[in-house]
């Protein structure tokens, strides 16, 4: 036996468990909602305070990652209506951030600790290979239940929460760069983990 490395198949059972696990976990149920507005409400009150530390939070806290990874894997297993149920959700989801961000800046952006927030600025191709390596970690995790914590190391990685509603408070603020710079960030979020995922679930032939 190698010590230093023990090659471990794929079962069969882990395939599958990997599917019914995203799809559960893009049910658009009371708990994904109640984690969505949770994570909302910490990631603008992290923008008013300008605190890394609750900003962290929301990133954590969020749900996001999973209806990304169903779009990934409803392309990859040519399941359509997990992929627009998964797009469904990721939409609602950046509607309610965006609006909401917008209706709590305009009602209590006068609260913010100082005028300036913390920055979104999009540096393109690194958030998309972060992201694209993080999807990939995500997918994998899925797969191997004992490092299937790596979910909460993905949301701290890569943000996908936090520059939603960081769009909403510019834009409630007419602060429209840098509101695009903040929209960027999550599209390039999103395109990175959706392909990394893909490209692991194509690779672990993750199907129904």
């Amino acid at each position: 036996m190698n010590p230093l490395f023990q090659p471990r198949p794929f079962t069969a059972e882990e395939r599958s468990s990997a599917y019914r696990t995203i799809a559960e976990q893009i049910k658009p149920n009371r708990d994904y909602y109640v984690l969505v507005i949770g994570a909302i409400a910490l990631a603008l009150g992290a923008l008013f305070l300008n605190s890394t530390a609750t900003l962290i939070g929301a990133m954590v806290v969020a749900p996001l990652a999973y209806p990304i990874l169903g779009l990934g894997l409803g392309a990859t297993a040519r399941n359509g209506k997990l992929f627009m149920h998964a797009l469904l959700l990721l939409l609602v989801s950046l509607a309610a951030a965006i609006v909401l961000a917008y209706i709590g800046t305009l009602a209590f952006g006068y609260l913010r600790v100082d005028a300036n927030t913390i920055a979104f600025i999009a540096h393109p191709v690194l958030d998309f290979v972060v992201a694209l390596i993080a999807g990939a970690i995500a997918a994998y995790g899925l797969v191997r239940p004992k490092v299937g914590g790596a979910m909460t190391g993905i949301g701290i990685a890569v943000s996908l929460m936090p520059p939603l509603v960081a769009t909403g408070a510019y834009v409630a603020d007419s602060l429209y760069p840098a509101a695009g710079d903040a929209f960027l960030i999550f599209l390039m979020n999103v395109l990175g983990i959706f392909l990394g995922s893909a490209l692991v679930f194509i690779l672990l032939k993750i199907r129904a």
